[in-house]
């Protein structure tokens, strides 16, 4: 203890902070790549004896994305609050009101852009997870932020039958590898306009995967020739996905394989690629049909059907992203992101997607890379383990942090869902179809009540 002591003493001063805090269960793996964004985003640079270094910044947002239920400061106490109580000698206020905001202003959005491009599963780690291919799953999601003037123009605010709503939100469409459950990419844009919508969103992300060997899972919704032409552009990538009723393919006749599919050819102004189709039914639902570019009649219908169910786990993911990794305590803003501003919006997005691909790598280290296992453990579990962890972690020497880092991680293996998914089927009903409240608008601001002139001592009634 006294050496660790010493090691911390000479923090005693704000200025002295930023070279001490970390996060460090993340850092082995996160700082050089932090240091490298920052000198190739030209922000390496920060004026002597300021707390909040580019660096610190970079963690102390990262923060933010790990601990959405604290206020800024907060969070800051939050990262520090091992070392204060080991030094005994930091102020209770690190920085003044605001400061941040204006330091992640001057860091921008591109510093974490390359931050999560530089996280990402290399290649030659992606693991084959179907017949030689790597699965992944498209989807997109909407996300809230605060209701500034700044976001609504950035972003959009939604419309329906009972008006505005209440919050901005911006459009995400995220690339997801299956057997890790981390995002491979991410595009977003404003909630409406001319070339947000998913499919302009997936695209983008088409176009600049750096994978081979994929196969799609891909919603009906999703589908599109267009989107088909774009797999065949690519190395081994192959198309599993939903269709809806518009869609009609054509037969060819005398084709149909021993499993009950068969193939048929889709296309467009001459262009034409071969497909095969599998009609299904569950019990309880209407029969549907998968498209595939995977003709190999070794490889069943039946067993493509089951994995096409496996595009689930995107869906998983967006729950424990904005259900349990950006949950509020009551009183904070309802809303996913805490920004107003359209600028530190996209680079808490960034920041939110880091965290959580970091949390599901330390998930897989724990369970020794067993994809199945992990899919076992929870999440939130896992997250309030590495929230707990880290201002202790902060404190320890290099050693102690490997071992603390090696308890972690078996704190994590043991954090099994109690309740693991079983096969069910629930209806789409809501318990609260509307507020009993009538619709907030524009009109509707708040009005000033001087409490102390304005409370009246009623009278008891006479008898």
């Amino acid at each position: 203890m006294r050496r660790i002591f010493r090691r911390h003493s000479k923090a005693t001063h704000r200025h002295e902070i930023a070279s001490v805090v970390d996060i460090p269960l993340l850092s082995k793996s996160l700082k050089p790549v932090i240091e490298e964004a920052l000198q190739e985003c030209g922000k390496a640079r920060y004026r002597k004896g300021t707390v909040l270094t580019p660096l610190f910044v970079v963690l102390a947002v990262l923060g933010l994305a790990i601990r959405r239920d604290l206020s800024y400061p907060a969070v800051l106490d939050w990262l520090v609050s091992g070392l204060r109580w080991l030094t005994c000698c930091l102020p209770h206020k690190l920085v003044a009101e605001g400061t941040l905001s204006h330091a992640r202003m001057r860091l921008g959005e591109e510093v974490f852009r390359r931050i999560f491009q530089k996280m990402v599963v290399p290649a030659e780690q992606l693991p084959k997870d179907f017949h030689g291919l790597t699965s992944v799953a498209f989807d997109g999601t909407n996300a809230t932020m605060p209701d500034t003037e700044e976001n609504k123009q950035r972003f959009g605010v939604p419309k329906g039958g009972r008006g505005e709503g209440g919050y901005p939100q911006l459009r995400a469409m995220a690339l997801l590898i299956l057997p890790l459950r981390q995002v491979a990419d991410i595009a977003y844009d404003a909630y409406k306009g001319k070339g947000t919508g998913e499919r302009s969103l997936m695209n983008k992300i088409i176009e600049r995967i750096p994978y081979d060997h994929l196969l799609h899972l891909v919603d009906a919704g999703l589908y599109s020739f267009n989107f088909l032409l774009l797999l065949q552009e690519k190395n081994g990538h192959h198309l599993l996905a939903k269709l809806s009723a518009s869609v009609k393919p054509k037969r060819c006749s005398g084709h149909g394989l021993p499993d009950g599919s068969y193939l048929a050819t889709v296309g467009k102004k001459g262009v034409v690629i071969t497909v095969r189709i599998i009609q299904y039914q569950i019990p309880g639902f209407r029969p549907a049909r998968l498209l595939t570019t995977l003709l190999d009649p070794a490889i069943s219908a039946w067993e493509l059907v089951i994995h096409y169910h496996r595009r689930w786990d995107i869906e998983i993911a967006y729950d424990e992203i904005k259900t349990h990794q950006c949950a509020t305590l009551r009183g904070r803003a309802p809303t996913i992101f805490r920004s107003k501003k359209p600028e530190l919006v996209a680079q808490e997005l960034y920041a939110v997607v880091i965290v959580y691909n970091l949390v599901r790598e330390l998930i897989h280290q724990a369970v020794a890379g067993q994809h199945e296992k992990a899919r076992q453990i929870s999440f939130l579990e896992a997250l309030q383990c590495i929230i707990e962890a880290i201002p202790h972690m902060n404190i320890a020497s290099a050693a102690q942090a490997d071992i603390q880092l090696h308890y972690l991680r078996s704190l994590i293996a043991e954090c099994v869902i109690d309740r693991p998914q079983r096969n069910r089927i629930n209806p789409r009903v809501v318990k609260v179809k509307m507020s009993k409240f009538k619709r907030k608008r524009k009109i509707d601001k708040s009005s000033y009540r001087d409490l102390e002139r304005e409370l009246q001592i009623l009278m008891p009634e006479a008898a």
